[in-house]
C-alpha cells in the first residue's frame, strides 16, 4: 500500500499540464479578472498565474502591470488586496522587466502611493490623493502589507546592474556592444523633445533613482513617518522600507536642478 501511494505522487510530480494556447494568449483572456467582483474568481486566478511558466511570462510584463494597477486602485478593498497579491507575484516572476517597461517604475510608483493615501502632485496637473485619516487595525495590517510589496518593488527598481552580469565575457560584451535597446540614449535629451515622464522607460538605475526623487521622494518619505509612528506591523515595514531607500539611494547623485533639502534630512 505504501509503495503504490509513492508511485502514486511520483506520478502526480511528474504530469506537467499543456498549455495548448499558449501562455500569452491565455494572459490576454484573464488578466482583466485581477478587477473581478467575484472573490473566488479572483482566488483562483492568482493560483492560476502561479503555474504558468515564468520565462513566458516576461514577454506580457507591461500588458499585466496595467490590469494590476487597475486593481491596486479599486475602489472595492477587497479587489484592491487581491491586486496587491498580483503585484507580488509579478514581482516575484518578471520584477527587472516590471521596473524596465513603458510606465512600470512611475506608473507603478504612483498606483502605490495614490493606493497607500501617500499624497503625491504633479506640476502638470496631476492627481493628488487623500490622506488617511484613521488607522483601525484592519487598516494598518493592510498598509503593512502594502509597505512591504512597495519595498520588493523599489529593490527591484534599485537592484545593481552591475550583479547581473554572470560572466567575464558577458561583463564586457554588455561594456563595449552597441546598445540593441529603442532609443538607448534618450537619457540625454539630445533633440530637447518634452519627455512623458510616466510613459516613459527608466532602463537603468540611475533614471529610476532620479525620477523617484524628483517625483515621489517627499510624500513616501512624509507616509513612511506616519507609519512608523503607528507601531506593531506596519511600523515595522516602514523601518524595514526606510532602509531599502537608504541602500537603493546611497550611490545616488542629484542633479544641480534639484533640491536635495528633503533628500538630505531622511538620512
Amino acid at each position: 500500500m505504501g509503495s503504490s501511494a509513492k508511485k502514486k505522487k511520483e506520478k502526480q510530480k511528474d504530469f506537467q499540464p499543456s498549455n495548448p494556447v499558449g501562455t500569452i494568449a491565455l494572459l490576454n483572456k484573464i488578466l482583466p479578472l485581477v478587477s473581478d467582483s467575484s472573490t473566488p474568481v479572483r482566488a483562483q486566478l492568482l493560483k492560476l498565474l502561479q503555474t504558468l511558466p515564468r520565462d513566458e511570462i516576461k514577454h506580457s510584463t507591461e500588458h499585466a502591470s496595467m490590469y494590476i494597477r487597475a486593481g491596486m486602485t479599486h475602489l472595492s478593498a477587497d479587489i484592491s488586496n487581491d491586486s496587491l497579491a498580483v503585484m507580488e507575484w509579478l514581482l516575484e516572476v518578471a520584477g527587472s522587466e516590471l521596473v524596465n517597461c513603458p510606465g512600470g517604475w512611475v506608473k507603478t510608483l504612483g498606483t502605490f502611493c495614490a493606493m497607500m493615501g501617500w499624497a503625491v502632485s504633479s506640476s502638470n496637473g496631476g492627481w493628488t490623493s487623500a490622506t488617511r485619516t484613521s488607522m483601525k487595525a484592519k487598516d494598518a495590517q493592510t498598509l503593512a502589507k502594502q509597505i512591504t510589496a512597495l519595498s520588493r518593488f523599489l529593490q527591484a527598481g534599485f537592484a545593481d546592474e552591475s550583479s547581473q552580469v554572470e560572466s567575464s565575457s558577458q561583463y564586457w560584451d554588455v561594456l563595449y556592444r552597441v546598445p540593441r535597446a529603442p532609443n538607448s540614449f534618450e537619457y540625454l535629451n539630445l533633440s530637447g523633445a518634452r519627455r512623458d515622464e510616466e510613459g516613459e522607460m527608466y532602463s537603468n538605475r540611475a533614471a529610476r533613482q532620479e525620477i523617484f526623487c524628483k517625483r515621489f521622494f517627499d510624500a513616501i518619505s512624509k507616509g513612511l513617518d506616519k507609519a512608523k509612528k503607528e507601531g506593531g506591523a506596519t511600523g515595522r515595514a516602514a523601518s524595514s522600507m526606510e532602509q531599502v531607500l537608504k541602500n537603493g539611494l546611497a550611490d545616488f547623485e542629484p542633479s544641480t536642478a534639484m533640491d536635495t533639502q528633503d533628500l538630505l534630512d531622511l538620512w
